[in-house]
């Protein structure tokens, strides 16, 4: 059964069946769609195709970016969903069952240093097809964007003379980004001396292949992938560990947890207080290594 199928008869499934209200309705839509955005990334298009690895490393993807109670609603909707598909169509086996108990993760974000994105920014060559990776993560890290955001970039949400960028993120909620000196350097060179030689299919979108086609996440995931194992990173490294740094490095720079907020384009604070949490185990580690020292210098 095709994933569109069922999401057309889940649709049917709330509103007709169980006669949720138009905004649980919308909320279970919204989980699914994500989820199902998340699989055909992963070519997935069958119902009879998904295991409960993928969904358990959607849950890890989407725990990212999410609080304990949106993770909660998730895996509520992700068992709604598959429960009816496995009702509808017996033969489709309820793969969500095994994922019962399953919790957000606690795991805090992976990030880069500032001396590890230096490194990654310094190790592109001067060829074209370096500059646009280094163009790429330049944006995703200085500006704070998740890399669906980044590919749907278009020209005209792009005001490199004013230093700002409008940004459509999660619900199409709008933002304005700040863009700084060294980002909109990167930019101009890229659509001077790139841009302008690979947009043969005239796009309204800001980055494009050589080939005039439009960015895509696929894409950047597996350059980011490449460039942390060619310069021997943490390989759990992501495109979204750029967005982590950008917080974690305006923090540790005394910025206001609301403005990163207003940044990053969560609509919960409580999101973002993850980066705090951060700040606080790279504290404890600075304390405990200090007294470490002190306890050595007494016993000696």
């Amino acid at each position: 059964m095709e994933l569109e199928d069922a999401l057309a008869d889940y649709r049917l499934y709330l509103n007709v069946l169980q006669r949720k209200s138009k905004r649980t309705q919308q909320s279970y839509i919204h989980d699914i769609e994500s989820y199902i955005r998340f699989l055909t990334m992963r070519n997935i298009t069958k119902c009879e195709d998904i295991s409960v690895l993928d969904i358990e490393d959607f849950l890890d993807f989407y725990a990212q970016d999410h609080i304990a109670s949106s993770m909660n609603r998730m895996i509520a909707s992700i068992h709604s969903f598959h429960l009816q598909i496995a009702k509808a169509h017996p033969e489709i086996h309820d793969v969500s069952l095994l994922i019962h108990g399953m919790k957000a993760s606690k795991h805090l974000p992976v990030y880069l240093s500032v001396d590890e994105v230096k490194k990654v920014f310094s190790s592109f060559k001067d060829n074209e097809i370096d500059q646009y990776h280094k163009t790429l993560l330049v944006v995703l890290y200085s500006c704070g964007l998740r890399v669906s955001e980044l590919c749907d970039l278009k020209l005209n949400d792009v005001h490199l003379q004013e230093g700002i960028l409008k940004v459509k993120g999660k619900g199409d909620k709008e933002r304005i980004v700040p863009i700084s000196s060294y980002c909109i350097s990167q930019m101009k060179y890229y659509l001077d001396s790139i841009r302008s030689v690979w947009d043969v299919k005239n796009v309204s979108y800001f980055f494009v292949n050589r080939l005039g086609h439009v960015c895509t996440r696929q894409y950047v995931h597996q350059m980011i992938k490449q460039k942390v194992c060619e310069l021997n990173l943490n390989p759990k490294i992501s495109a979204h560990s750029f967005r982590h740094s950008f917080a974690t490095h305006l923090l540790d720079k005394n910025a206001d947890l609301r403005i990163v907020q207003e940044l990053l384009g969560h609509s919960n604070i409580q999101t973002t207080q993850i980066y705090t949490h951060i700040q606080d185990q790279r504290l404890t580690s600075v304390y405990d290594r200090c007294f470490q020292k002190i306890e050595k210098s007494k016993e000696e």
